[in-house]
């Protein structure tokens, strides 16, 4: 009993199920079957072996890569052959392989074998209606069974819910250490963590983790969702305030306890942090497996767990109304990992033209177009789209037409905000800084989602061009959403860096005016001035508040900054790694000030630094009049400020040290 063997590269085809006929290549009168529609498959021998191979395509040579068949090929409707000897020995294969005898039918050409074919081909129609009809009445049985089943299901939960809620089962309790586990390096504005739970899903009632610390600076909301290992389906989920979070034991409950599910437990955190210890959460004392540790979301393991605590319940022993529950998101499936989820054509129909000559919004199988002449500023805005689920945005573009670069940038903001031009963009908005884009290319930017967004957003899009000779062509080539879950994707997100947003419109370094918060005269010689700087402008960028404090500890001077509530946010990359009992603070000596200026993270914030030095004594001698200083104590400050901002800026690294 010989196996047929077939074309690797057609082995797909052979095994689709589409209709199909199995014909000894010897046989005359081929051509007829042509017209039937059925895929034709001729049966050839060589050197002893069987080989099945498609009607028309090239013949097998002797160096083609065969592989054998083990079942019989679906979608089979008959196997003609002139003499039963042709093919006694494929017979026997198909008898042993399927329980069911070979459909042969034999016949001297193949125009005789038709009558005989078309009536396998009707009896084979026919079992497959009887099929259909059966599989039409199985699913209205059972629909029938599933109303009935919702029905007593709906009156067992009303009965049910009139008894007092259950006790609940403590069933997994890991206490908490002194150890704790914030963002991970490099995710700057955002906090993601997964924790496996190690249990199924069934059961689960109630759930708490324990935060170790909060700051002032953070932002919110904490987003805490539970889902299911294998399908992705979102079992629980909830959205905190941060406002609303203290240390300690932060305590969520489902509305009822979750049914037979059999999958796996998975907890994921997520929040916009203000730095990398801005909210943390404390880890439970002992080592664990890497399949049961707290992981980031680049993949980086914590090799500790979670401090977490976990309650059951018997289903229909616990009605609640949980603080905090996303109605809209429990049930739902998690998108998949890496899988761009483009924005719908509905929500591009909606776009709306705020400056520029956009077109191609809203048809179908078209992108959106720009054309755009000279100086000028092309904006587009997408009042609502759905961002259920995602967490990174990202747009693609190509260009050509023009010799100088553009610049493309996009906003996210809450719905419900009119847009009134991008210079009066609310504090809300999330923002991808502005992007440089050489001449006839195409790229692409990505942005993260603040977790505050919810599950619906406006995305506005905005094209810059400086040259007044520019004639340029655009195309929004993709604009989709993300998870966040997918490390390669996080990995070139922190490595991009974009072009900061605003530009300054002098070339010189200056500033609108100055507010003094704090003259503060302290023990031991301790004193410092906490300024607020309107209108900064330096190096091709502008700020519209800075705040820092110039404090003198005896007579040696430093610089005080903090990343807390009430102080403007002024850094790309915060560079600090301190914190005290108010959040982060960065101390900045006159000689560390060398070190700083070379280690900062971005140009941005490199031309800050060389900003504020190259004004910080006339900033000083403004502030020891507004502190009403005595004449011989403000030389001390002055003093102070030019120790400070000494050093030479246009330094190479190498001579710093």
């Amino acid at each position: 009993m010989t196996a047929p063997r077939i074309r690797a590269a057609e082995l797909a085809a052979l095994l689709s199920g589409h209709p199909s006929v199995v014909v000894s290549a010897t046989m005359p009168g081929i051509e007829a079957l042509k017209p039937s529609g059925l895929v034709i498959w001729l049966l050839k021998r060589r050197e002893g072996r069987v080989i099945l191979q498609a009607e028309g395509s090239p013949a097998v040579g002797d160096g083609a890569k065969l592989v054998e068949l083990n079942l019989p090929p679906p979608g089979t409707v008959a196997l003609l052959a002139a003499t039963e000897a042709e093919v006694t020995d494929l017979a026997a294969w198909w008898l042993a392989k399927s329980g069911q005898p070979a459909p042969l039918v034999l016949a001297e050409d193949v125009a005789l074998a038709l009558p005989a074919l078309l009536g396998m081909v009707t009896a084979e129609m026919a079992t497959v209606h009887a099929r259909c009809v059966g599989l039409e009445r199985s699913l209205a049985q059972t629909r029938i069974d599933y109303e009935e089943t919702r029905i007593v299901i709906a009156s067992v939960s009303r009965t049910l819910g009139h008894r007092p809620p259950a006790p609940l089962t403590l069933a997994l309790s890991l206490e908490p250490s002194a150890d704790q586990v914030g963002a991970a390096e490099g995710e700057d504005g955002h906090l993601f963590l997964r924790q496996p739970l190690g249990r199924k899903l069934e059961g689960l009632a109630a759930f708490a983790v324990h935060v170790g610390a909060i700051s002032a600076a953070t932002s919110g909301p904490l987003r805490l969702r539970i889902h299911g290992e294998e399908s992705g389906r979102i079992a629980a989920s909830w959205t905190v305030p941060m406002e609303l979070l203290h240390e300690g034991w932060l305590v969520l409950d489902l509305p009822s306890p979750l049914g037979p599910d059999r999958e796996t437990a998975v907890l994921e955190i997520a929040a916009d942090v203000a730095g990398p210890h801005s909210i943390a959460f404390s880890l439970e004392r002992n080592w664990v497996p890497a399949a049961a540790a707290c992981t980031f979301a680049d993949g980086s393991e914590t090799g500790r767990a979670l401090a977490l605590r976990l309650w059951t319940a018997r289903i229909g022993d616990r009605f609640v109304v949980p603080s905090h529950w996303n109605w809209d998101e429990a049930g739902s499936a998690l998108p998949l990992d890496g899988v761009p989820q483009a924005v719908s054509p509905a929500e591009w129909q909606t776009a709306r033209i705020a400056a520029g000559e956009w077109s191609g919004l809203g048809e179908p199988d078209t992108n959106p177009r720009l054309r755009l002449s000279g100086t000028a500023t092309a904006v587009l805005v997408l009042p609502q789209v759905t961002m259920a689920g995602t967490d990174l945005l990202r747009l693609g573009w190509a260009m050509s037409g023009f010799a100088q670069p553009l610049s493309i940038a996009a906003w996210v903001l809450p719905p419900g905000y009119g847009f009134e031009g991008l210079e009066a963009m609310p504090p809300e908005a999330s923002f991808s800084r502005w992007r440089q884009v050489d001449a006839d290319s195409a790229g692409s930017l990505t942005m993260m989602l603040p977790v505050s967004l919810g599950l619906r957003a406006q995305i506005v899009l905005a094209v810059e061009s400086l040259d007044p000779a520019a004639e340029a062509s655009i195309e929004i080539t993709e604009l989709s959403l993300l998870p966040t879950r997918d490390p390669a994707e996080l990995r070139r997100l922190r490595a991009a860096a974009p072009r900061p947003p605003v530009p300054a419109t002098h070339a010189v370094a200056q500033f609108e005016r100055l507010e003094l918060h704090q003259h503060l005269v302290g023990g031991r010689g301790y004193q410092h001035l906490d300024l607020l700087v309107h209108g900064v402008e330096g190096g091709g960028y502008m700020w519209p508040q800075l705040r820092f404090k110039l404090a003198l500890n005896g007579d040696r001077p430093h610089l005080e900054f903090r990343r807390v509530k009430g102080w403007p946010e002024v850094f790309v990359r915060w560079p600090g790694s301190d914190s005290d009992k108010f959040g982060p603070v960065m101390l900045i000596r006159p000689d560390e000030m060398p070190h700083l200026r070379r280690d900062l993270a971005h140009d941005q914030d490199a031309a800050l630094m060389d900003t504020l030095l190259e004004l910080l004594e006339v900033i000083v001698a403004q502030a020891t009049q507004l502190a009403a200083l005595a004449e011989d104590d403000q030389p001390r400050w002055l003093a102070a400020a030019r120790d400070l901002s000494s050093w030479s800026p246009t330094e190479t690294p190498g001579s710093l040290d």
